[in-house]
């Protein structure tokens, strides 16, 4: 698997945020279900790894 910054889902955390630090950004899905579609959100460092990698286009 890829590391988390090469994915279309990772969004670094701005350095004016207050939850800022190196390398620290959120995980953020578009999902699906019978209700209808609701987006997910993780705080992740970017070199981590999941089993939801997509390559950025």
């Amino acid at each position: 698997m890829s590391a988390c910054s090469k994915c279309k889902s990772f969004f670094a955390v701005p350095a004016d945020a207050d939850d800022y630090a190196e390398g620290k950004g959120d995980c953020v899905r578009e999902e699906k279900d019978e209700k209808g579609k609701f987006w997910l959100s993780k705080p992740t460092m970017e070199n981590g790894t999941c089993e939801f990698f997509k390559e950025k286009n």
